[in-house]
């Protein structure tokens, strides 16, 4: 059965405005399947970064429509897109962007609070466990190396069972033992849970475990 498109981007371009114009996106065309593990690789101010956060609903383009799941997302006004990005949209920081008063755990599920459901604590230990992170259940953030905070990144996006995850420079801040741990993982991730997700990176040996390399350079997007 042909997969179908869970993320498409048609016609989008950013141009930042100031003395002097900075066309950081020029007109695009892009699509993601269900399931497919993609890089998105270039160069600082390539234009990578301005591409994830309009593919996120945290930018909007001058041109061009974002759709998820079949949906026009530049059709919801503010409250409707940030309730949409909590329950559809995951997002992987460089940073980790834990809250260093929550423990692992309460890292995890606090998106799920924040929309005011409750977390199947079964589901989410499994989710956990499949991630190599159990033992840290009730660890803060201080208390974990940087592989271990990622790890809890990434199964914060993964708790909320989004159509598509967001990696920007999820290995950034690892040595590259760890950071080959963690691409492991976000491919593992595509594979068991049919998870779609889209990664920025500018190492090419990140970008290699992907399924499909896509570059971009001076707001131009090739495969």
């Amino acid at each position: 059965m042909e997969k179908k498109f869970v993320l498409e981007a048609k016609g989008i371009s950013r141009t930042y405005k100031g003395e002097v114009p900075v066309p950081a996106l020029k007109k695009t065309d892009i699509a993601f399947k269900e399931g497919e593990f993609a890089a998105i690789i270039g160069r600082s101010g390539s234009g990578k970064s301005t591409l994830l956060r309009i593919l996120a609903a945290l930018d909007i383009p001058d041109t061009g429509e974002i759709y998820v799941e079949q949906k026009k997302i530049s059709d919801l006004n503010d409250s409707e897109l940030a309730r949409f990005r909590r329950r559809r949209i995951g997002f992987v920081y460089q940073d980790y962007n834990l809250f260093p008063e929550y423990t692992t755990y309460e890292n995890i599920v606090f998106p799920i609070h924040l929309d005011g459901r409750t977390e199947d604590k079964a589901a989410i230990e499994k989710l956990m466990s499949d991630l190599g992170i159990l033992h840290c259940r009730d660890k803060f953030p201080h208390e974990m190396s940087g592989g271990e905070q990622q790890r809890t990144s990434i199964a914060r996006a993964l708790a909320t069972e989004p159509a598509v995850i967001l990696a920007d420079e999820p290995t950034g801040n690892l040595d590259a033992e760890n950071a080959a741990k963690v691409v492991e993982l976000l491919r593992f991730c595509s594979e068991k849970y049919s998870q779609t997700i889209v990664m920025v990176t500018h190492d090419q040996s990140m970008a290699s475990y992907a399924d499909r390399i896509i570059r971009i350079s001076d707001g131009v997007v090739t495969e």
